[in-house]
Parts: structure tokens; C-alpha cells; sequence
């Protein structure tokens, strides 16, 4: 019962990202700027993590030099990424629609996760490729290209 409640947060989690896609896009007219509504997004975001920070008595003192100091560089990349991802979505999303946008980004993220996941890149654990993942990453794909022809 508990694996498939857990299986439920990312389904949550990629409904609540088309809520965002949609929010920030509308936010971008508001303000009519993609930067600015991408800011107002990091910050508000920044806000409620910092929050949650607090509200789960996290040590601060973790964030110390010595600990900064031992990470690796690839490691400061996630929120450079999101703000491409979230810029990227003001702008694409509006012009292709939510299902091809997301069609695509889902089809990416599969095809890279196999990879990532076969050789344990970024810290994972190494979960060999085969040819059901392959084959299920080859329907998305092509899932993605009927999304595709059918904007005619």
C-alpha cells in the first residue's frame, strides 16, 4: 500500500509542474517578461523552502564552507537547469501547447534516465538497460511524434 502512495507524489508532483507551466506563463503576461515571471517563480519557491526549512528544524550550520567546499561542481547545476527549464516553458509552452511541450521533455528525460541509470551516473545506482525500458522509452518517443502529427 505505502509503494503505491508513493507512486502517487510523482504523478502529483508532474500535474502540479503543468499548474506551474500555466502559471508562470500567465504570469509572463502580467508582468511581460519571461525573466521576470521566472524570478517571481525562483523567489516565491525560494520562500516556501526556506519556510519549510524552519517549520523541520533544519541545522543552517550544514550550509558551512567546509561542507560547500566538498561538493562537486556539477552538483550547483540544479537550480541553473530549473531556470532554463522554467524560462523555457513561459516561452515554448504558449506557442506548442502543454501536451506536445511535456510530450517531449518526458520522452528526453526517459531516454537520458535509461542512460544515467545504466552506467549510475549522478550518484545513482547502477540499474542495467534492457529491452523493456529501451522498448518503453521507444513508445514514449513515438508518443511524442503522434502528439507531434497531430497538430497538422
Amino acid at each position: 500500500m505505502i509503494k503505491y502512495l508513493i507512486m502517487m507524489v510523482p504523478m502529483l508532483v508532474g500535474m502540479g509542474v503543468i499548474v506551474q507551466t500555466g502559471a508562470n506563463t500567465q504570469l509572463r503576461v502580467a508582468l511581460n517578461s519571461p525573466l521576470l515571471a521566472a524570478l517571481v517563480s525562483f523567489t516565491t519557491g525560494a520562500i516556501f523552502v526556506f519556510i519549510a526549512n524552519l517549520v523541520v528544524g533544519s541545522d543552517f550550520r550544514q550550509l558551512s564552507w567546509e561542507n560547500i567546499q566538498a561538493t562537486s561542481w556539477w552538483m550547483w547545476l540544479g537550480g541553473f537547469l530549473g531556470s532554463i527549464f522554467i524560462v523555457s516553458a513561459i516561452l515554448i509552452a504558449p506557442r506548442i501547447g502543454p501536451t506536445q511541450f511535456f510530450g517531449f521533455i518526458i520522452a528526453a528525460q526517459l531516454m537520458f534516465s535509461v542512460v544515467v541509470d545504466h552506467y549510475g551516473w549522478l550518484g545513482f545506482t547502477i540499474q542495467p538497460a534492457n529491452i523493456q525500458k529501451v522498448l518503453g522509452v521507444a513508445l514514449l518517443a513515438v508518443g511524442a511524434y503522434l502528439i507531434q502529427s497531430s497538430r497538422g
